[in-house]
């Protein structure tokens, strides 16, 4: 019926070879026999993903270790800014208290100075009416 060349046949096995080697092997193969080992190639392969899973594991940690340090330096810098600013208002609010306190002072002298130029003057008491005395009790 059908006739196939010797080379296509060849052709299609070694196709159906390469895509057997890239199926996994079946499960029931090792899963239920402890005794039998992996072959050689898939150890390796087995051990070298267990190694790069390790690493990219290391890797994040890192990273995430790293913006955590970041994020609490930035924090820190906050707090030391806001620190500062706040000292500086109450140097502020410090000097501007001093600075009431000399005007104050500077008034009252002021004051005072005026006060010893002007003569005081000796205001006369005025008393109104009747002196009052003292009634008698009966």
């Amino acid at each position: 019926m059908f006739e196939i060349d010797e080379k296509m046949r060849k052709k299609l096995l070694e196709e159906e070879f390469k895509l057997r080697k890239k199926q996994p092997p079946s499960w029931a193969k090792f899963k239920y026999r402890k005794f039998v080992r992996l072959p050689k190639e898939e150890r390796e392969k087995e051990k070298a993903r267990k190694l790069e899973e390790e690493e990219k594991l290391k890797k994040e940690t890192e990273k995430k270790a790293k913006q955590k340090e970041i994020k609490r330096n930035k924090a820190v810098r906050e707090r030391k800014k806001i620190a500062r600013e706040k000292k500086k208002i109450k140097q502020l609010e410090k000097m501007k208290k001093q600075l009431k306190q000399k005007e104050a002072k500077e008034l009252a002298k002021k004051k005072a100075e005026k006060a010893k130029k002007k003569k005081p003057v000796k205001a006369k008491k005025k008393t109104k009416g009747k002196k009052k005395t003292a009634k008698k009790k009966r």
